[in-house]
């Protein structure tokens, strides 16, 4: 008996020297100053607890681990002026002389195991605003990577009865114009502006309304799109338009409701104008349905609702449509590369995505994202969609000492930050506009609104 009481006290001890020499002892003390904020990083060999008792102008902070020796930062900032390390007994205590002002945050993180105090340059502004059930507007003046940022975000619930739908800022047809304009013109309350474009108004990207394409890109890339019960992200959307004729040749689709160039095959319908706005050098057939109902070399056909043109340049192109006759059945078998897609009733392009089921992965590279978009900081605007299936509408000032703008990294970042799942970016720089009620509530960086191609815009649910 007496052998296994001295047994048990020697195991009792060895246990208690055990967890005292595993106990998680503090390394470091740094620090870091930059625009938005001046961070503290406490490192540690292991996890530890902490208590936060803020008195104004001094910032404690108990840690539940051991400190060898002392450590002291002499600052000298306006907002944080000196930061000491100490031990007191089994713990130790980080004190922080502090501006009485100042916000802070303070929270743990691993790989390699460090307590962070962030002191804040800057104000942190979150002011929001239920702009109509289930739809909220929310202005932020916040902080990343110790840049000062200016944000606004429309987030809209499940059960909001509302939809987005791309429509064409340049009025009803294809183009430029203002959001600010159209939005009041069409009565849309809550708009951002979306797919990329070039200076005629060229939309670069797919776009679908109600079912009918409004715009085509070859290029594979992601989007949002809702088929009606389910809104989601999708990957790797591509158009691929082939005409069929009635003597086995096809014809190639080139691109649509935009400027037919040399060597092209444009589709165009009644999203684009009430003609092609074509020269006489091509060769054009008109559609309805099926069915050819005109045929013309005159250039600058005229589109009704419900029929379509396809207008070719280009001796072998034209060389093709010449053989049709009005009255000929053709077919026009279009692909976008995704079943869900094709299937959705509502479609916004626009790339690259940023992230997919909770973790960062902007795919600049796989969608071919233009190096001026891909990197560096700039005004953005983009889409996510949180796990609840909740559709966030971000647009991120930029080019400016009040916000400097995000990289696609940090807009990934920012999206998880704001609870998001999913997320895709849209056309940003000085197109960035966020409108409500007619009036920008950001601020674009060109110094006023620009003229822009495709906008989004939040629509009662029929």
């Amino acid at each position: 008996m007496q052998k296994f009481l001295m047994f048990v006290v020697c195991t009792l001890c060895c246990s208690l020297w055990s967890q005292l020499a595993q106990a998680t002892e503090l390394t470091n003390l740094r620090s870091s100053i930059s625009p938005a904020r001046v961070r503290l990083v406490v490192d540690s060999d292991g996890p530890m607890s902490y208590k936060v008792k803020d008195a104004g102008g001094k910032l404690e902070l108990q840690l539940d681990a051991k400190l060898r020796d002392a450590k002291v930062l002499n600052l000298k900032d306006h907002y944080v002026q000196k930061a000491e390390l100490v031990s007191r007994g089994g713990e130790s205590l980080l004190r922080i002389s502090k501006n009485a002002d100042c916000q802070y945050k303070v929270y743990a993180l691993e790989n390699p195991q460090r307590l962070v105090v962030d002191v804040f340059r800057i104000n942190l502004i979150k002011e929001s605003q239920e702009l109509e059930p289930g739809v909220v507007h929310t202005y932020l003046q916040d902080e990343i990577n110790g840049q000062q940022i200016q944000a606004h975000v429309i987030a809209i619930s499940p059960e909001a009865k509302v939809e987005l739908r791309p429509f064409s800022a340049a009025g009803a047809y294809n183009g430029r114009g203002l959001l600010t304009k159209m939005t009041s013109r069409y009565g849309i309350r809550i708009a951002i502006n979306a797919s990329y474009f070039d200076g005629s108004g060229w939309v670069i990207g797919v776009n679908k309304d109600r079912g009918q394409l409004m715009s085509v890109d070859s290029s594979p890339r992601s989007a949002y799109i809702d088929n009606g019960q389910q809104r989601t992200l999708v990957q790797d959307v591509a158009y691929q338009g082939i005409l069929y004729l009635p003597q086995g040749q096809t014809l190639a689709i080139k691109g649509m409701n935009r400027e037919r160039i040399a060597e092209d095959v444009v589709l165009y319908n009644e999203y684009y104008a009430s003609s092609t706005k074509t020269n006489q050098w091509g060769m054009e057939i008109k559609l309805q349905g099926d069915r050819v109902i005109d045929i013309s070399n005159q250039g600058n056909m005229s589109i009704e609702p419900g029929t379509r043109v396809i207008s070719a340049h280009g001796n072998a192109n034209k060389a093709l449509l010449s053989q049709l006759r009005v009255g000929d059945r053709v077919k026009l078998r279009e692909s976008l590369g995704s079943t869900l897609a094709e299937q959705a009733k509502i479609l916004i392009g626009g790339g690259p995505l940023l992230l997919e089921n909770g973790k960062v992965n902007v795919r600049t590279r796989e969608e071919q994202i233009a190096p001026d978009i891909a990197w560096g900081r700039a005004p953005r605007t983009a889409i996510g969609m949180k796990k609840d299936g909740t559709v966030l509408l971000l647009v991120v000032d930029g080019r400016s000492n009040l916000s400097k703008g995000l990289t696609l990294e940090e807009l990934a970042t920012y999206f998880l930050r704001l609870g998001a799942r999913d997320a895709l970016n849209l056309d940003g720089g000085g197109s960035s506009i966020m409108v409500i009620d007619g009036k920008a509530v950001n601020h674009p960086s060109d110094g006023h609104e620009r003229p822009v191609s495709i906008g989004v815009g939040v629509f009662a649910k029929h």
